[in-house]
């Protein structure tokens, strides 16, 4: 077995010391590396000292730039023939002939169908003879009478007779030419309502041509906007179909606008004359017409969306030197998409139209492509 020697006391005080100055001078350099440690990291991020940066948001302008504007409204409208005739027998008796046939297009005075001509044609022939037989009686007399074999009387009653022949003659000619039924205007045989053979009376329906070359717009103006028009003022016809590619545009005017309005509706009948020479259009389609309310020179409008509502206010942003500044405006009418401002922004001002709902008064923007 090994016993241990202990050790002197003045040896055993001796490292309590020792062990005592190495605790401290650890304790000492952990505090030192700690401190340098929250140092390097201020060092590495000088921005952690600094104060936030302010925000700002982004916003696209428009340069504000007064312009004539057209103030227009539109109505929807129907089409109707210039003329839409309905053509009837004037005369009874069987039709002999017909000439053209359904979607023709015809002259004026042009003839379309002939009622029983050959019955027509002898009466007409009868009657010239009996003229003629009633002229040469006439002229007999006439000798007679200066050579007084006749009396006055007798001389009289032939005349009369002469003029009686003539009646039936000039009426034979009228009904000739009521026999050929004919077209009064150029236009289109719309409907043929009878047939080769068929017995008509008189006053019974033939045909019906319409004119188709201008046509009619026939427009329902309500009494607000009628204050606004007048006969000969122009007007764009658009074309309905919302299948077009883009809208087309036809010039009219007006003809006619009402002075009673539809029980009804409360609406007042406008007539708007337009050209189709070359047939585009048809009676019955639907159109759209363009009609001009008023004109408003050098005047400032914004698109709509621009307009902020801020508490019951119609407010707007304008941007200056980065800068976010709120203008009260007044509103006047408004157009398509923009609406006309009548107070509150001049020309050259940089409206902000995006962004502008993000905004208060002196808030900081940075504009868009700037």
């Amino acid at each position: 077995m090994t016993h241990k020697t202990p050790l002197p006391q003045d040896q055993a005080g001796c490292h309590r010391n020792i062990l005592a100055v190495a605790t401290h001078l650890f304790v000492a350099l952990a505090a030192f590396f700690a401190l340098s440690a929250c140092g390097n990291d201020t060092a590495a991020d000088p921005k952690a000292a600094e104060k936030p940066a302010e925000k700002t948001t982004q916003v696209e302008v428009m340069e504000v730039v007064p312009r004539n504007i057209q103030e227009t409204f539109t109505l929807p409208g129907t089409l109707e023939a210039w003329e839409n005739i309905s053509l009837a027998a004037e005369l009874a008796g069987p039709i002999r002939w017909i000439g053209p046939e359904e979607g023709d297009v015809l002259e004026q005075n042009e003839p379309i169908l002939r009622i029983d001509t050959d019955t027509v044609k002898a009466n007409l022939k009868r009657d010239r003879t009996n003229f003629e037989i009633q002229q040469r009686e006439l002229d007999r007399y006439q000798q007679l009478l200066d050579q007084q074999l006749v009396s006055q009387q007798e001389y009289d009653l032939q005349r009369n007779a002469l003029e009686a022949s003539r009646a039936n003659l000039v009426q034979a000619e009228l009904t000739l030419t009521k026999s050929t039924v004919k077209t009064p205007v150029h236009g289109v045989l719309d409907r043929l309502l009878v047939d080769i053979g068929e017995y008509v009376a008189i006053g019974d329906p033939l045909a019906q041509v319409v004119q188709v070359d201008r046509l009619k717009v026939l427009v329902d103006a309500p009494e607000k906007e009628v204050q606004f028009l007048q006969p000969g003022q122009q007007v764009d016809i658009l074309t309905a179909s919302i299948h077009a590619e883009k809208e087309e545009r036809f010039p009219g005017h007006i003809l006619h606008v009402g002075y009673q309005a539809d029980p009804a509706s409360r609406t007042y009948r406008v007539k708007i004359a337009i050209g189709n020479a070359d047939g585009f259009f048809r009676p019955g389609m639907i159109l759209r017409a363009r009609f001009q309310r008023r004109q408003h020179q050098a005047a400032i409008a914004i698109p709509l969306y621009a307009l902020v509502d801020l508490d019951g206010r119609k407010v707007v942003y304008l941007e200056k030197d980065g800068v976010a500044h709120l203008r009260e405006v007044e509103t006047g009418a408004t157009v398509g998409r923009e609406i006309i401002l009548r107070e509150g922004i001049a020309p050259a001002d940089r409206l902000i139209v995006k962004g502008q709902h993000l905004l208060t008064d002196g808030a900081r923007v940075t504009v868009q492509g700037e």
